[in-house]
C-alpha cells in the first residue's frame, strides 16, 4: 500500500493487539505520521491548549454567556507545518481519501465517547465547495457512529479576524430532533473556540444537559 501522504511504500508489521481489535494496515507512513506532534502534558481543560489548567481565552469565554456551556475538551494534535499541509489537502485540495489518515487514532480516542457523538455540521455553499463534510467522513474512516442536531447558519467564519469569529452570533440553529442529555461535539480544528461554544449554547437550548467536545487539532 502507498502512503497517502508521501506516495511511499507502507511497510505493514502486523501485532496481536492489531489483530486483536481489528486494526487496518496504516494508510500513512512511519516517516510523515512522526511529523504530527501529540499533545502531551498540562493542558488546558477545555480547549487543550499545552500550558495551564485553563488558559487565558477559556478563562475569558467563561465570564459571557457561554460560561459552563462545555464541560471539557480534548484535542490529539497541535498546528504544526506538516499539520497545515495536511488540513489544506483534506478541506481546500478535496483530498477525501485523507480522511484515512488518522482513522486509527480518531478511533482509540473515542472509542468510550462520553455522549452522542455530534459532527459541526457545513454550510449548505461551504459543502457544495469544498464537496464533502470533513468531519463527517473523519468519524466514517474511524468507524464512529454519531448523529445530527445542528444546521450550519453562517459560512463566513474563515473570512473573520480573530475578534470577529469571537463576537459573531447565531452560528448554528436546531434542526428539530430530540436532543440527547450528554452529547460530544467533534470538530476538525479548534481555532478561537466560537464554532464549538455557539454549537454548544444552540444545543443546551434545545434540551443537552451535558456538552464535551473533541478536536483533532488544537489551532
Amino acid at each position: 500500500m502507498k502512503c497517502l501522504l508521501c506516495d511511499a511504500t507502507v511497510v505493514y508489521s502486523p501485532t496481536w493487539q492489531g489483530l486483536l481489535l481489528r486494526n487496518r494496515q496504516e494508510s500513512v507512513c512511519k516517516k510523515c505520521k512522526a511529523e504530527f506532534v501529540e499533545i502531551h502534558g498540562p493542558r488546558c481543560s477545555i480547549c487543550s491548549l499545552p500550558g495551564s489548567v485553563l488558559c487565558t481565552d477559556c478563562s475569558y469565554w467563561e465570564t459571557t454567556e457561554y460560561g459552563g456551556n462545555i464541560a471539557s475538551g480534548t484535542s490529539l494534535y497541535q498546528y504544526t507545518e506538516a499539520m497545515k499541509t495536511f488540513l489544506h489537502r483534506y478541506k481546500f485540495l478535496q483530498d477525501v481519501e485523507l480522511s484515512k489518515v488518522f482513522a486509527e487514532e480518531v478511533k482509540r480516542s473515542l472509542r468510550k465517547p462520553r455522549g452522542v457523538v455530534v459532527p459541526i455540521p457545513m454550510h449548505a455553499s461551504k459543502l457544495m465547495e469544498r464537496t464533502f463534510p470533513q468531519v463527517d467522513r473523519l468519524l466514517d474512516a474511524a468507524e464512529i457512529n454519531y448523529q445530527h442536531f445542528l444546521i450550519k447558519s453562517d459560512s463566513t467564519q474563515g473570512t473573520k479576524s480573530k475578534k470577529e469569529r469571537m463576537a459573531v452570533e447565531n452560528l448554528f440553529a436546531w434542526n428539530g430532533e430530540t436532543v440527547p442529555k450528554k452529547i460530544l461535539l467533534v470538530d476538525d480544528l479548534y481555532t478561537t473556540g466560537t464554532t464549538l461554544r455557539q454549537a454548544a449554547k444552540t444545543l443546551k437550548n434545545a434540551g443537552a444537559e451535558e456538552i464535551h467536545t473533541w478536536t483533532l487539532i488544537r489551532g
